[in-house]
């Protein structure tokens, strides 16, 4: 059971504004916004000094909880980028295709795991072998059914953004472990809300920015990769962070020959690191770790259910997966376009923050969200739902 006095303690600046927005940007918790600040103040007050092996402190430490998080072995696992995107593309850029070589993905990804490949694909001439949605809902076997000889990664996200649908990353992870195939997933929009277990889930690689369900900020992320891949993947930059063959100052690089890289994840990181934003992602996994990851999942999971409970005499389009299992915590309504401005104000009324594009409403629920503010969104869709259009 969620402990809701913790909860309030951390949250009680939302008051009665009703925060459906995880899905895109979190309100980070009181403790990750003291950290970040935190750390400025601290840089200020003692002008600069040992700021840089006082960081790598923090670092050192903020693996060792998002290892815990995710169930990884070892924290060294981990390393740290600046997004999605950037985990992602170091895999697509890095890893060693031959000539006929292939992906498999689907046609639902967002950009941040689809333009890496289309960038690979156009570059090195590596196969993309697309499977697409069927009634917005990503079948396990579509994708399996793809894997050849040929096949050298799978990728999928967790959640898809657009959507909410939760992919089946037990039964893909055990495919991929079956015909050899590293098994890549975006983890952003399930990470802190949902329990990833990349052991479990045979996942070999994951990337995720901290903005979002990691209760983080935005220009930070993590990957995860398993030793099994790690040093198959070179980096598209390198510093004496990412190896072992660096010297310390004053003393200067005599090697001009090769670069002897660390044979974990630290290899992914080069230069100095978004330390502040990484000081805040150890508050947010913190008090991800004393909720419980289970917890959370499982308040998310009943939230949604109740929702859509509420939701299904609506006449406007309310995306849902046939089958409970793959519901991710994330509700997604189509409109009318030309009722922006309505459904704006509608919103706005009651004080609901979600994502709004032209003719589509995204809700992410989260673990401070309640089954009273639910009532309010259902009111407040029923209330659009007048607005008559199909």
């Amino acid at each position: 059971m969620l402990n809701r006095e913790l909860i309030e303690q951390e949250y009680d600046f939302l008051k009665d504004e009703i925060f459906l927005n995880v899905s895109s940007v979190v309100m980070p918790p009181k403790r990750v916004q003291a950290k970040y600040n935190s750390f400025m103040n601290e840089y200020i007050e003692n002008y600069g000094d040992d700021i840089v092996p006082k960081s790598w402190q923090i670092v050192e430490e903020t693996r060792k909880k998002i290892a815990q998080l995710i169930h990884a072995q070892d924290p060294l696992e981990i390393g740290f980028v600046k997004n999605t995107c950037e985990g992602v593309s170091i895999l697509a850029d890095g890893y060693p295709f031959k000539q006929g070589d292939n992906v498999v993905l689907c046609n639902q990804e967002h950009q941040a795991n689809l333009f890496p490949w289309i960038n690979v694909h156009q570059r090195k001439g590596v196969e993309l072998k697309v499977v697409h949605a069927k009634d917005n809902e990503i079948n396990a076997d579509d994708l399996i059914s793809q894997i050849d000889e040929h096949t050298r990664i799978l990728t999928i996200s967790s959640i898809q953004f657009s959507t909410g649908f939760y992919a089946d990353l037990k039964k893909l992870g055990q495919a991929c472990k079956e015909h050899n195939v590293l098994f890549m997933v975006d983890g952003i929009q399930a990470l802190g809300r949902f329990d990833i277990n990349v052991q479990e889930m045979n996942i070999d690689y994951l990337a995720a920015g901290t903005n979002k369900g990691l209760l983080g900020t935005l220009g930070a992320g993590f990957v995860y990769c398993s030793k099994q891949y790690c040093e198959q993947i070179i980096p598209p930059y390198a510093s004496y962070q990412s190896v072992v063959s660096h010297v310390s100052p004053p003393n200067i690089t005599t090697n001009f020959d090769t670069l002897e890289w660390h044979h974990d994840s630290r290899r992914f990181e080069s230069g100095n690191l978004s330390y502040n934003c990484i000081n805040a992602i150890n508050a947010g996994v913190e008090l991800i770790l004393e909720l419980g990851i289970e917890n959370i999942e499982s308040h998310i999971k009943q939230l949604e259910k109740y929702l859509r409970n509420q939701l299904t005499d609506l006449h406007i389009h309310v995306v849902q997966a046939k089958d409970e299992k793959n519901w991710g915590g994330i509700v997604c309504v189509y409109y009318p376009e030309n009722q922006d401005e309505q459904v704006m104000s509608i919103l706005k009324k009651y004080k609901i923050h979600c994502t709004i594009r032209g003719g589509y409403i995204r809700f992410g629920l989260e673990f401070f969200n309640t089954q009273e503010q639910m009532d309010i969104v259902s009111k407040a869709l029923h209330e659009i739902d007048q607005l008559g259009g199909k």
